[in-house]
């Protein structure tokens, strides 16, 4: 009978230790449950911050004689890396929400002189500026820091028409278009 004892003794000391292993075993589950969830939602929260690079840089003005209310239109582009510049309308569309920054560089005939407006979805203008010099030809560089949303667009806008060539171009002067995402906003507004 002691012997019995002793055996049920033993029995039961191995079950508490089984026991024990087993629960620090369903801690250690749930732990590492815990980190593989903390690294779910790290990863899904950085891919959706993944970096997105969006930069164009166009030059080539199409039409150098402007009416009002005309998009200007650099036809060539260096490079469209995102291709969210349309070369063919002049039109920035942006292919994800975002702070961006946008920067003109104009070229005009001595005495020529045109006022320019940055221009967003639903006539909101961005920056204006105008451009003019009696003596010589003159180049003006305009720039902004713009918020869009997705699929919001951007282009600059002739605020004053006319029919005379106002761009000069050559080897030393080029009028540009560029942009670029600066930082990529998730759920704005």
């Amino acid at each position: 009978m002691v012997r019995m004892e002793l055996n049920v003794e033993a029995m039961y000391k191995e079950m508490q230790q089984a026991r024990d292993q087993v629960t620090s075993g369903l801690n250690d589950v749930g732990a590492m449950k815990q980190t593989v969830g903390t690294l779910q939602t790290y990863f899904t929260d950085n891919m959706n911050k993944s970096d997105t690079v969006v930069a164009f840089n166009a030059h080539t003005i199409v039409d150098k004689s402007l009416a009002t209310g005309q998009v200007l239109v650099f036809s060539n582009p260096l490079f469209n890396i995102g291709e969210a510049y349309d070369s063919g309308a002049g039109i920035f569309t942006a292919p994800v929400s975002g702070v961006y920054f946008f920067s003109a560089h104009f070229c005009l005939y001595a005495s020529r002189s045109w006022r320019y407006a940055f221009m967003k979805e639903n006539d909101v203008v961005v920056v204006k500026g105008s451009n003019y010099d009696g003596n010589d030809h003159v180049c003006e560089t305009a720039s902004a820091v713009v918020l869009l949303l997705q699929n919001e667009r951007l282009w600059i806008e002739c605020q004053s028409g006319s029919t005379d060539d106002l761009f000069y171009s050559n080897s030393n002067r080029r009028s540009s278009f560029s942009g670029a995402l600066l930082h990529r906003v998730n759920g704005y507004p």
